[in-house]
């Protein structure tokens, strides 16, 4: 059986990393005062996470003329600092999804451990505004770390030869 947790609303939403440019491992965790789970994942999955729930929440803005979590500011918004205790469970993502329960207003996460043996689910309720906070605060940790080349899509390491250039030139920034 799955080893499962549930935050109806989250109170400590968080995006980060360790480790430096080149050599970064990336995390979130979600909970609600001492109890809390951080997830680990890569940071494609973190960055197509942000573009999910800026999808979501355009679909929630249709109509609107200016939604009220559009100015969301992460810094008020979401934790800066990885809580004192320890979490509740530490897994790395197998599968991720974002949704929007249109009864309570909120945007639901799920994720799920990788491993095969005893699962991690991890379920949490946000509001928009804490979702477009979280947004742009992944938005900042993807983009703190080294640039992508504009022509192949992998990082910029000093003297990047770039593959679709046939490497006959070297991409700068």
């Amino acid at each position: 059986m799955a080893e499962q947790y549930l935050f109806e609303n989250v109170s400590e939403l968080m995006a980060g990393f360790r480790g430096v440019p080149g050599n970064r491992t990336f995390y979130m965790l979600a909970g609600n005062g001492d109890t809390w789970v951080r997830f680990w994942l890569e940071k494609t999955e973190l960055a197509a996470l942000a573009e999910t729930i800026d999808q979501v929440l355009a679909q929630q803005a249709r109509g609107a003329t200016r939604p009220d979590w559009a100015d969301a500011d992460p810094n008020q918004l979401l934790s800066s600092i990885e809580p004192l205790s320890s979490p509740a469970a530490d897994f790395q993502v197998g599968r991720l999804g974002v949704a929007h329960d249109p009864q309570r207003d909120l945007l639901v996460v799920v994720v799920q451990e990788a491993s095969a043996g005893r699962p991690v689910k991890l379920q949490f309720f946000a509001t928009k505004l804490q979702m477009s906070a979280l947004s742009k605060r992944i938005a900042e940790v993807v983009a703190s770390g080294r640039p992508l080349c504009p022509l192949c899509n992998q990082p910029m390491e000093d003297g990047h030869v770039c593959v679709r250039s046939n490497g006959h030139h070297k991409v700068t920034e």
